[in-house]
């Protein structure tokens, strides 16, 4: 029996909150088995790291993933601890490693500790490869990020961190700061204010923004492997819904842990909900600060004080006399100085940006919340998950009109359909005037289970204009009505009948009549408004198309 909510703005069936991978997770796994690095190796390793010679540290862990492949044996392959993942990954994103960098040679470093992870990823798996260990937030991770080479069923952090003692994981900690205190998995906090902080460089900082992607992305690939994985392990295909599976190696997933790590199980949804849609304004920025001390600053402009050359036989001493140069062996406080801001970029080119941005990152945000949707689903949290649904849609209900397009657009996306269904059902819901006829009245069985149907959208979405005089609130309609047609057109779920298009006609007009009307306290159309009023002429535009298509696919009336 499918789970439904007793709500009826976000009552759906399993398969319309399934956000699961399409393909079948309970094939055969593709990965290697994995065990401890050597111990020679792994102190070369941790030399290396802690002497910041990473080059060297990346490309002696990369030339052990190829181990026993030469002679066409399936070997394990040698995993290092998971305080030497969780330094590689920081080193990712690090501004001493990327925007700060000075030397080719540093800036490198942070591609080549992305490609090792990615590859170990692809080799050994991530749960073969420790990953949930060494992407783990909060505390201080020198001694307590040893890596996992395959995981207990069903085992806690606190049975983790009991078996590295055992195996005398305490003494595989990493020394220095950058494996420490200014790691990123310690100077996040967790895993939501450090994507909040990534998705706000989206909006305001490309320099960073161009390495925080690429750590998203690798974050996110751990993420969809691991619940893969563990679907597996639990004999779960990605597709299957049933109830009566097991949820054992799912509900140590990683994403269960960072969806857990703050505030209980209940309270942090909004606040994720807040870090996927953070732009760069001022309440997001507020929210999810800076990782990094001074992050936005690049790197340091050269000197252009002259160098004084060194000559002892003509009494040219450099500035080895110099005054400033003698010290006393007491640290002076230095100069009060204002407090300098990282450098902005002119108005006009922060807004282009900004856009590009924003619309870049897209993609990454909604792929969070496939997984989210994923996890609460497959756990059966079904409280949870309608509040997920419900912020989400009243987050993106809120999006500038751009933006909004872009999250409810049928152009390739992350979502599978099934998920656009059920979050199309709450846009209307927010969108519509409260006298619209409810679903339940028009076909009572589909809408219990989360459906859309085509008679739901001819008598009870189509006619209607928003329920504000707003244009972009009208223009957004326009949008989802536009995007519901594809919708049930992709699922092969709507055909061209007379009243099907006089709904649409009838929305049309109506959502132009309303948007149109004299607004107090505006003396002239505001450059938004111009933008918005060129959305909902498109759109309906497109409206009329799609219903000439569909017309034109039903062929000729029969002859009576």
């Amino acid at each position: 029996m499918a789970l439904t909510s007793p709500h009826s703005l976000s009552s759906a069936s399993a398969s319309f909150y399934t956000a699961q991978d399409s393909g079948p997770s309970t094939a055969m796994p593709s990965y290697r088995e994995a065990r401890p690095l050597p111990r020679e190796l792994q102190e070369h390793c941790r030399i290396f790291l802690e002497e910041q010679l990473y080059v060297c540290a990346a490309n002696l862990l990369n030339s052990t993933l190829g181990a026993g492949l030469g002679r066409g044996e399936a070997t394990s392959v040698p995993v290092p601890p998971a305080s030497h993942l969780a330094l590689l990954a920081t080193l990712m994103v690090h501004p001493a490693q990327t925007t700060r960098a000075e030397k080719a040679d540093v800036v490198c470093v942070a591609a080549l500790a992305g490609d090792y992870l990615r590859n170990l990823l692809a080799v050994v798996g991530p749960v073969n490869g420790g990953f949930r260990r060494a992407f783990r937030f909060g505390g201080v991770v020198g001694g307590r990020r040893y890596g996992g080479f395959g995981e207990d069923e069903g085992g806690s952090d606190e049975e983790d961190d009991e078996e590295e003692k055992g195996r005398g994981g305490d003494d595989d900690g990493l020394r220095g700061a950058l494996a420490n205190e200014h790691s990123v998995w310690v100077r996040g906090q967790d895993l939501w204010s450090t994507v909040g902080w990534a998705f706000n460089t989206a909006a305001r900082y490309p320099a960073r923004w161009r390495f925080w992607r690429v750590w998203l992305e690798l974050v996110l690939d751990v993420l969809e492997a691991d619940w893969k994985e563990r679907s597996r392990l639990d004999g779960v295909d990605g597709d299957d819904n049933d109830e009566e599976a097991p949820t054992t190696w799912r509900a140590q997933s990683m994403v269960v842990m960072y969806l857990d790590q703050r505030d209980g199980r209940q309270s942090g949804l909004k606040r994720i909900v807040r870090a996927l849609f953070a732009d760069g304004g001022d309440l997001s920025s507020s929210a999810f600060p800076e990782v990094f001390d001074g992050e936005p600053r690049g790197p340091r402009k050269p000197s252009k004080k002259r160098k004084r050359e060194l000559d002892v036989q003509n009494d040219q001493f450099g500035d080895y006399l110099d005054d400033d140069s003698i010290s006393s062996g007491v640290s002076e406080p230095p100069t009060p100085q204002k407090a300098r801001r990282g450098r902005r970029l002119p108005s006009a080119v922060l807004s282009t940006y900004a856009s590009a941005g924003l619309a870049e990152s897209v993609p990454l945000r909604l792929r969070f919340f496939r997984r989210l949707s994923a996890a609460t689903w497959a756990l059966r949290r079904q409280d949870q998950l309608n509040r997920l649904y419900e912020d989400y849609a009243a987050a993106v209900k809120v999006l500038p009109l751009p933006l909004f397009s872009l999250f409810v657009t049928q152009r390739e996306n992350p979502l599978v359909d099934e998920t656009h269904i059920t979050i199309t059902k709450e846009l209307f819901e927010l969108l519509l005037p409260a006298k619209h006829k409810s679903p339940d009245k028009v076909d009572a069985e589909n809408d219990a289970k989360g459906g859309l149907t085509m008679a739901m959208l001819e008598h009870c979405y189509m006619p209607w204009p928003a329920n504000t005089v707003g244009l972009d609130d009208n223009a957004k309609l326009s949008l989802l009505v536009e995007n519901a047609l594809q919708l049930l057109w992709t699922l092969d779920l709507v055909e061209y009948s007379d009243g099907l298009a006089d709904a649409a006609i009838k929305g049309i007009e109506a959502r132009k009549t309303k948007s149109t009307t004299t607004r107090t306290g505006r003396a002239k159309a505001e450059a938004g408004d111009l933008v918005a009023q060129n959305v909902l002429n498109n759109s309906a535009e497109r409206i009329r198309i799609i219903l000439k298509l569909l017309r034109e696919c039903a062929g000729p009336e029969p002859e009576m």
